[in-house]
């Protein structure tokens, strides 16, 4: 299916012979030809990177060490300072602990503390419960002086001239 065309364009380009141009005359297929093979689409520029004229560079990462796998020798000495080292730390945690405990047991005590004032105080509440005067309707509204029963009847008295 690919023809192939004799080598006579004006420049003396090398171009693949691929490229079928059935029905054309050899100067347009020489042009086309020359024109395919120069033209380069560049991506848009919101997809790049970095600019066209700078080399973007990386830093290489430095080979690892190798790796020995000796497990340490705790000398005797190194042993027996080990050793109180953990025995101190089991004091400090004792010490915390016993700290921690000794709050809680005075927060329990002020708690049942706090449940005996309430049991007195409910039944103190009790025992005068049963000895307070009623209170009526009549005494708790307070009675009206006379200058607010006047002051009444004067609204009345526009109210009924309008």
């Amino acid at each position: 299916m690919a023809e192939q065309t004799p080598r006579t364009c004006p420049q003396d380009v090398d171009i693949p012979e691929v490229m079928v141009f059935a029905g054309s005359s050899e100067m347009d297929v020489c042009y086309a030809r020359i024109f395919w093979n120069s033209v380069t689409l560049q991506p848009p520029l919101e997809s790049r990177l970095v600019s066209g004229d700078i080399r973007q560079r990386l830093r290489t990462a430095p080979p690892p060490a190798p790796q020995i796998n000796v497990a340490p020798q705790l000398s005797p000495f190194d042993q027996k300072i080990e050793q109180i080292l953990l025995e101190t730390q089991k004091a400090l945690k004792a010490e915390e602990k016993a700290y921690y405990l000794e709050k809680a047991q005075k927060r329990e005590e002020i708690l049942a503390l706090l449940r005996t004032q309430r049991e007195e105080r409910l039944k103190k509440e009790q025992v005068f419960l049963n000895h307070r005067p009623k209170i009526t309707a009549q005494k708790l509204r307070p009675s009206r002086t006379i200058s607010e029963i006047e002051d009444l009847e004067a609204v009345k008295a526009l109210a009924m001239l309008d």
